[in-house]
């Protein structure tokens, strides 16, 4: 494939520094494409943040984009207004206004990842895709909002299962082409097994909240999700540890459930707050017990995460709930699903009992299936 001008759009990183899985995620978009060949630049926009320092926000990310080879290829664009309104009107950080102009009108495409990147901005660009990475929540949100998704030439998501009889996705009048979450191998190094006194982990933000579709409620609440499966530990007879913003003054009673249920917390923006620490807390649990937001199960969407992705390339087994793969990726060995109590339960004790095959099933599973040498090349003939 010829060398394609790639620009990818984002409004997310600068002012989450600790995010280390968030960040995670996006690089290997990056290093996936750049490995290909391709001429790769990050466009990071966004309103000025007010919680924390703005310098060393960019620092880090300035940081981060040197370490990781991509130094002079990317820019942040600050708007002091809600709303972005023109490049004039904002101050640019990265490269010089004059070369942020090149980079945009010279480039292929624009991925716009969650249609963070709205118009008027879009309309620069000769051609734009969307990376649709929360499945029925951007389609069911754009129900009522407008999220400028009729500006995008090229629909992806990683709902899997979009297109298929039983998934309920709206479409909102887009054609939607579903693609896995992706991680470029050579980030992750084949790794030796955990001991046996490793457990079973991940890392999430607990809140609340919810959609209304067709008069039906929709939970994207990861707490909703975890605590339907808070007893899990508790009846397999060990330990599981949980990565979540839960504060420990929290008044709800959440701690002691999940402490009974056999829940050890931990503070993500201390353990995983960089993409360093986010990998060594990967490679250090046993394997990812995975309970996604309700929406993705409610609506069939076959979503998988980047994280679940990570530990499979780790070669560290996954138990997830079911969101409708059963089509699309090998289950059973190295990413295992469940639809009730019992079904996870079950599933833990298969995965313990025959460790270093799901060990090995998992990482074969995520360089045959998720590679970004694999995926990416299919993803850009679409987008032709």
């Amino acid at each position: 494939m010829e060398r394609l001008r790639i620009v990818l759009g984002s409004a997310c990183l600068l002012a989450y520094p600790e995010g280390g899985g968030h960040w995670s995620a996006f690089r290997q978009y990056l290093c996936g494409l750049d490995a290909l060949g391709h001429d790769v630049f990050w466009l990071e926009v966004m309103q000025r943040p007010t919680k924390r320092p703005f310098s060393q926000c960019l620092a880090t990310f300035a940081d981060r984009m040197a370490s990781w080879g991509f130094a002079g290829r990317w820019a942040v664009v600050i708007h002091d207004e809600p709303a972005f309104v023109s490049l004039d009107a904002c101050e640019i950080h990265g490269v010089s206004p004059a070369h942020l102009r090149s980079v945009i009108g010279d480039a292929d495409m624009l991925w716009n990842f969650a249609c963070m990147l709205r118009s008027p901005l879009l309309q620069m660009f000769r051609r734009c895709v969307v990376i649709d990475l929360d499945p029925g929540i951007m389609q069911v949100s754009a129900l009522d909002f407008d999220l400028d998704l009729d500006h995008h030439d090229v629909h992806f998501t990683v709902g899997l299962n979009v297109g298929r009889a039983d998934c309920l996705i709206p479409a909102v009048g887009e054609k939607w082409i579903p693609f896995p979450p992706i991680v470029h191998v050579p980030l992750w190094p084949a790794q030796e097994s955990p001991d046996e006194s490793a457990t079973f982990t991940s890392i999430t933000q607990w809140g609340w909240g919810e959609l209304h579709l067709d008069g039906r409620v929709l939970s994207v609440s990861k707490r909703d999700a975890y605590m339907h499966y808070v007893d899990v530990p508790r009846k397999c007879g060990r330990s599981f540890e949980l990565a979540a913003n839960l504060d420990r003054r929290d008044p709800t009673g959440d701690l002691p459930r999940l402490d009974a249920g056999g829940w050890r917390l931990v503070d993500p923006n201390l353990i995983v707050a960089d993409p360093n620490a986010y990998q060594r807390y990967i490679t250090r649990s046993r394997g990812e017990f995975c309970c996604p937001k309700p929406i993705y199960r409610d609506l069939r969407t076959g979503w998988l995460s980047d994280r679940s992705a990570a530990y499979l390339v780790s070669g560290r087994p996954v138990v997830m709930e079911n969101t409708g793969l059963d089509h699309h990726l090998p289950l059973g060995t190295g990413l295992v699903c469940f639809s009730n109590i019992g079904e996870a339960v079950e599933a833990i004790h298969g995965v313990v009992g025959d460790y270093a095959r799901h060990s090995i099933m998992a990482r074969e599973l995520a360089c045959e299936h998720l590679a970004a040498t694999r995926v990416l090349p299919s993803m850009l003939e679409r987008c032709a």
